[in-house]
C-alpha cells in the first residue's frame, strides 16, 4: 500500500501531523508513506520518527507546481490525506488519481465565529484532531494523538559548537526562549521577556539562550546588551537542524505561539506557550505530557485567526496582562523538580 500525506508549510503545521503518519505506520505496517512538502522543511521531515519518503516541492509558478505534481502522481497511490486542502494541494490532488482521497476539515466558518463573535471557545477543535480525522475516515484507528520528533545526535553536536564560544555554561540550567513569530503582533513584547528572565534570574539563576530569525539579530543583540548579562545567548539565524540541537540543552522552552513553540513540544521539553492576539481554542495549543498555555483572558482575544492584524488598542493588553510572577513560579518549580530528581 502506498500513501501520500500532504502538507506543504509552515514547521508548526508540519510538526503537528506527525500523529498522523505514526497511526499510518501503525495500522498498516510495510506500507510506504510518501510526504509532500516545501523543500525547505527537508529537514524537519528527516526527524519525523517513522520512516517516510519525501517528495519537495522547490518551485514558485502554477506551472511548476502542476508538472512536479504530475511526476508524482506516477507513484499510483492507494491513499491521499491532503492535509493543507489550499489551492496548491488541490492541484496536487487532482493529478495524482489516487483511489481514495481524505481532506482534513478546516472549519473555516468556526473559527471565524470564534475570532468575530468570540463564539465556541471553551469548545476547542485542535489541528490535530482535524489531521486525524482523515485517519479515521479512511477506516484506520488513531493510535496516538501527540506529535513527535526524534532527537538525533548531530544536532546537539552542531548546537554545542554554536553555543560554547559564546561562553554558554554546560553545566547550569538552560531556559529557550522563543523570541519572535511570522507576524508582528503575534510577537511577546520585549518588556514581558525582560521581566520574565529577570524573575528567573532571580529565583534560580539559569541561562537562556534566545531563538530568532536573522531579522530579529539586531533586535536580540540590543536586549543582550542591553540586560548586560553573560547568561543569555543569541542564537538567531539557525538551521532547523540547529535549533532542534540547542533545543535539546533546554530544561524547558517559553515561547510566542509559533513553529518553534510546537518543535520543542514534539521534542519532549516543557514548552509554555504564550497566546496573545491568537487564542489557544483555534487549534494550535501545544500538545504534550508537559506543555502549558499561557493566555490572560483579554475579551478582544482572539483579534484574528493567525495573529496577522494589527492591533486596534492603545497597548497590546492580550500579552501585558500575563501574569509574568505566576509563569515564572510555574518553570521555577519545574526547574526544581529536575535539580531534586538528579
Amino acid at each position: 500500500m502506498k500513501c501520500l500525506v500532504i502538507r506543504l508549510s509552515s514547521l508548526g503545521d508540519l510538526i503537528l501531523t506527525t500523529p498522523v503518519v505514526d497511526s499510518l505506520a501503525a495500522a498498516r505496517p510495510g506500507a510506504e508513506i510518501h510526504f509532500a512538502a516545501f523543500e525547505r522543511f527537508a529537514p524537519i521531515l528527516a526527524r519525523f520518527p517513522q520512516k517516510i519518503i519525501p517528495h519537495l516541492f522547490g518551485g514558485q509558478r502554477r506551472a511548476e507546481l502542476i508538472a512536479w505534481a504530475e511526476k508524482l502522481g506516477v507513484q499510483k497511490f492507494d491513499l491521499v490525506l491532503d492535509l493543507h486542502d489550499n489551492w496548491r494541494s488541490r492541484i496536487i490532488v487532482r493529478n495524482l488519481g489516487a483511489a481514495t482521497v481524505r481532506t482534513y476539515p478546516k472549519e473555516f466558518w468556526r473559527r471565524w465565529r470564534m475570532v468575530a463573535l468570540k463564539r465556541g471557545l471553551d469548545q476547542p477543535y485542535p489541528v490535530v484532531d482535524r489531521y486525524l480525522s482523515t485517519i479515521t475516515a479512511a477506516g484506520y484507528p488513531i493510535s496516538t494523538d501527540v506529535p513527535r520528533l526524534i532527537r538525533l545526535p548531530e544536532d546537539r553536536k552542531q548546537a554545542v559548537e554554536e553555543l560554547v564560544p559564546l561562553g554558554w555554561p554546560a553545566g547550569r540550567p538552560t531556559i529557550g526562549i522563543g523570541w519572535g513569530a511570522h507576524w508582528p503582533t503575534k510577537k511577546v513584547p520585549v518588556e514581558l521577556w525582560d521581566e520574565l528572565i529577570g524573575d528567573l534570574k532571580g529565583r534560580d539563576n539559569p541561562a537562556f539562550i534566545l531563538f530568532a530569525e536573522e531579522q530579529d539579530r539586531a533586535e536580540v543583540d540590543e536586549f543582550i546588551g542591553t540586560h548586560g548579562s553573560a547568561d543569555i545567548f543569541p542564537f538567531c539565524g539557525m538551521s532547523i537542524e540547529a535549533v532542534c540541537g540547542a533545543m535539546g540543552l533546554c530544561a524547558a522552552f517559553v515561547s510566542s505561539d509559533s513553529g518553534l513553540m510546537h518543535a520543542s513540544a514534539a521534542l519532549g521539553l516543557p514548552t509554555y506557550g504564550l497566546y496573545g492576539p491568537t487564542h489557544p481554542s483555534l487549534g494550535f495549543a501545544p500538545r504534550g505530557d508537559d506543555t502549558h498555555v499561557v493566555h490572560a483572558g483579554t475579551f478582544c482575544s482572539p483579534c484574528s485567526r493567525h495573529g496577522k492584524a494589527h492591533c486596534y488598542r492603545d497597548h497590546r493588553y492580550c500579552f501585558e496582562q500575563i501574569d509574568i510572577d505566576k509563569l515564572a513560579n510555574q518553570i521555577s518549580g519545574m526547574l526544581r523538580r529536575i535539580s531534586d530528581n538528579r
